[in-house]
């Protein structure tokens, strides 16, 4: 019996490895930890909507005027939510598993700062310069016509577009338009 399961063993070949004292190759598609690439980052905050285990936290610095992108890779499930939201590309998932830290769990954290636009009519900040420029790059490349009313209404918050519209739709009330 015992040198059939030798036989069998030699056919099958080595199912185990040397890890931790040898590399361990992970399998393709394999999810490990995410990676951060800041020069990337436009700041839409996609990612952080969409991360389960609220691992991903976008925020206002309202003293320094700038948004703080912050992971924590000590509560990430390694879902990949956050690679397939990214618009840039700049949040994937790598080959590497390794998640322990010495005494010091700041150790898990990557954080980005972003600065910040505010609204031209309120003066409120709203979004990030990055994802002003990533959004008139993405419509020049479609061959819309960037003017200066579209600049600024690109630099205009949601709150003060909805009241614009609010405005423009009753002044064409009152004088007679919309029939």
């Amino acid at each position: 019996m015992s040198l059939k399961l030798l036989d069998i063993t030699r056919e099958i070949g080595i199912v185990t490895y040397d890890y931790p004292f040898g590399d361990y190759e992970v399998h393709e598609g394999f999810r490990g930890k995410p990676h951060y690439e800041y020069e990337k980052c436009i700041g839409c905050a996609a990612c952080a909507i969409a991360c389960p285990p609220n691992a991903i936290n976008v925020s206002y610095l309202k003293d320094e005027d700038k948004s703080k992108w912050e992971f924590d890779c000590g509560r990430c499930i390694f879902c990949a939510r956050c690679e397939e939201v990214c618009p840039t590309g700049a949040i994937y998932l790598t080959k590497e598993f390794e998640n322990s830290v010495r005494f010091n769990k700041e150790d898990l954290l990557q954080i980005g700062e972003l600065e910040v636009v505010r609204c031209r009519v309120c003066n409120k900040p709203f979004t990030t310069k990055r994802l002003i420029n990533y959004v008139i790059e993405r419509l020049e490349k479609t061959r819309v016509v960037m003017n200066e009313e579209k600049i600024e209404l690109l630099h205009t918050c949601p709150e003060c577009k909805k009241n614009q519209a609010v405005e423009q739709f009753t002044k064409s009330v009152r004088y007679g338009g919309f029939k």
